[in-house]
């Protein structure tokens, strides 16, 4: 294991910094899983980040996998210590960390970039990255939050059927993986205090809503539907406009969007 640098983000406009130390590893199951080692041997930090060049067990939502090739995309996780509350919900912190990485892949020259519901970053219509929030808790406190996050930078073949795509095929250029996570990590420390006017999150996060306003299949509660989706209305409901012309506000645990 190689600690590959100390990095404490400092910007005068913040009202606090994010003591980051990545470490570097190169072959792991899944950094999500490391950091999780970590907190149970009570060896964790917050602002820890934890930096895998090769994944041989990656996940994503559910019981999906991350497929990557070794030493070609960028696959990390970072603890956020419970004690220090950046968001108002669960739901915020998946938004923000989303919205981080379309800033991240904008900032490098990539257009055309969406959000998929709940956890997928998409360009021109194909995988780019994935997000997976894993909430850590002690009873029905919250101890602290392990944010992974995975982007396809470098790499170029992907499986058949796996409709992904990289930051090399988009813009025909090899990039850096350290400033790539480096710069996600200064994204992310500023989006955490300019995302405290939860408004303005909804707001952003909506404007980036994959497949907004179209006809959609859904689910409630196991019960098929079919209506456009409007976008999230609060942090806990979708707003929905259904084939009547009604709005509804279901819970988004209770929903299911059939992409």
């Amino acid at each position: 294991m190689l600690i590959y640098k100390n990095i404490i983000l400092v910007n005068i406009n913040y009202k606090f910094v994010i003591p980051y130390k990545i470490i570097k590893i190169n072959a792991i199951d899944s950094s999500n899983n490391e950091i999780k080692r970590l907190y149970n041997k009570k060896q964790h930090s917050n602002g820890l980040v934890i930096w895998a060049k090769n994944q041989t067990q990656g996940r994503g939502q559910g019981s999906k996998i991350w497929l990557s090739q070794p030493n070609k995309n960028l696959t990390f996780s970072i603890f956020l210590s419970g004690e220090n509350s950046y968001f108002s919900s669960p739901l915020c912190l998946n938004l923000i960390a989303s919205l981080s990485v379309k800033k991240v892949l904008a900032y490098f020259g990539i257009k055309n970039i969406l959000i998929k519901w709940p956890n997928d970053i998409l360009s021109v219509d194909k995988k780019i990255s994935g997000i997976l929030i894993e909430n850590l808790f002690k009873g029905k406190k919250l101890m602290g939050s392990i944010v992974g996050v995975g982007i396809n930078v470098n790499q170029i073949t992907f499986p058949e059927n796996y409709h992904a795509i990289s930051m090399k095929i988009i813009m025909k250029n090899v990039f850096s993986l350290k400033k790539v996570l480096h710069k996600f990590l200064d994204i992310f420390s500023h989006n955490i205090i300019l995302y405290e006017d939860f408004d303005l999150l909804i707001k952003d996060f909506n404007k980036s809503f994959y497949r907004k306003n179209e006809l959609l299949e859904y689910k409630i509660k196991g019960n098929s539907k079919r209506g456009k989706i409007i976008g999230l209305y609060d942090y806990e409901r979708f707003q929905i406009l259904n084939l009547n012309g009604v709005k509804e506000t279901p819970k988004i645990t209770d929903i299911k969007i059939i992409y």
